[in-house]
């Protein structure tokens, strides 16, 4: 580590990201904050709390807003939870780098940098996982969250089962982090021992605020849709049926018609990330020899794809920000062949523009969202430019071996 501070790359990794979480930050503060929805639950949450009341009968999952109560005491603002949001979301490049960067490190060999630079940039192109928490939405802190337990597991830390029930109770895909646990705990002596310890605290810690609920309530609150249960939210065959195939459109189409309610459909359930993305993810999860030294971890990144859109299959609707747990686990395990192909990078870095128009189109008059909006792609295209400049000999012979091939084939086929 001390001799990579030597090194160019390691500041022209730090800078970059810096760099993107610095004009995030611009861009989320320039930005109009609109108190919606979930918001107001959340909110009133915070505050009870910070009076002494632990009240879990108010709707909602709020395992993050406990994390709120210490910026409530600094400044009593009525809009701490959208604040705390805000937050986690200039954040989440940062985390989103340390993550894949250690996770790849430990993995696979090598630095991690080059993971951690495209991950992070993923990340944040992807407005909706940030600034959905103008209005007060959950997935912020916890994308922040989930992100924090990776790197706690990676580098064994006890803490890591703190992250992870805050997450948990705060949306419960995150059970599907499980195996990636599991898989990427530190080896040695009293590795395994330390890893089921921090399972088995972080589901406890988990439990604890179901059964703090079920003593206050008699029940337990299924987020902030009071017109269902624990038991009524799981869904028959049919609509599972039917959730899965809305779930492989929504992962593969530019718009996803949401046909539980037609009238609903908008830019809101246009697409949230690329449907590149999701295939090269499953490609390397289907040919795992080929991209991973390590064949627990692309097992595991499996898993998690697996169970957490599954478990979103099994409830009412599909939705994508139920979805992402189980998305981020594709774009990951998609990391190794970007890296190994990177004639894919202009691609990916393509289809994750339409997203900005979408959210633009869906909330650019609520949020008062000007053209400086588009700073942060504008930041990640600019960037990466750059870095076709720096490495045009390699891309032009990458290019080169492609006509050439493709050439050879042709002139195969008219001999044949």
């Amino acid at each position: 580590m001390k001799k990579g501070l030597f090194q160019p790359h390691y500041w022209l990794s730090w800078g970059y990201i810096l760099l993107v979480v610095a004009v995030t930050g611009l861009v989320m503060l320039l930005a109009a904050p609109m108190p919606n929805d979930d918001y107001f639950y959340y909110q009133k949450f915070i505050e009870m709390l910070a009076g002494g009341t632990l009240d879990l009968s108010i709707p909602g999952f709020h395992g993050m807003n406990i994390l709120s109560v210490p910026w409530y005491w600094l400044t009593e603002s009525p809009m701490t939870q959208i604040h705390m949001q805000m937050a986690a979301g200039i954040l989440l490049p940062l985390f989103a780098f340390v993550a894949a960067r250690e996770l790849f490190r430990s993995q696979e060999g090598g630095d991690g940098v080059w993971e951690g630079i495209l991950f992070a940039s993923i990340i944040a192109l992807m407005p909706f996982l940030s600034f959905s928490a103008l209005r007060g939405w959950m997935v912020a802190i916890y994308n922040l969250l989930f992100f924090l337990t990776i790197i706690g597991a990676v580098r064994g830390r006890w803490w890591t089962c703190v992250p992870w029930a805050f997450a948990i109770t705060s949306l419960p895909f995150a059970v599907a982090l499980g195996p990636l646990i599991l898989a990427v705990w530190p080896k040695g002596k009293g590795g395994r021992f330390s890893c089921y310890t921090t399972i088995a605290l972080g589901l406890g810690l988990s439990a604890l605020y179901v059964i703090i609920q079920l003593f206050q309530t008699g029940g337990i609150n299924v987020g902030v849709h009071q017109e269902q249960t624990v038991l009524s939210i799981w869904q028959g065959p049919k609509r599972m049926f039917l959730n899965f195939m809305h779930g492989v459109q929504i992962l593969f189409s530019i718009h996803n018609y949401y046909f539980v309610e037609p009238a609903r459909t908008g830019h809101g359930n246009m697409l949230q990330t690329t449907p590149i993305l999701t295939m090269l993810g499953l490609f390397t999860l289907f040919s795992p020899r080929a991209h991973f030294r390590n064949r627990l971890f692309p097992l595991a990144l499996g898993l998690g794809a697996i169970i957490g859109i599954g478990l979103n299959v099994m409830l009412d609707h599909m939705d994508h920000f139920y979805m992402e747990t189980g998305v981020f686990f594709l774009i990951l395990a998609a990391l190794p062949l970007l890296k190994k192909h990177p004639l894919w990078l202009p691609v990916v870095l393509l289809t994750l523009h339409f997203q900005w128009f979408y959210f633009h189109l869906n909330h650019g008059e609520v949020f008062q969202l000007g053209w400086w909006f588009f700073l942060i792609p504008a930041a990640v295209d600019i960037a990466f430019l750059l870095y076709c400049i720096a490495n045009y000999k390699k891309i032009w012979s990458g290019i080169r071996s492609i006509t050439l091939l493709s050439w050879r084939l042709i002139l195969c086929k008219n001999v044949h």
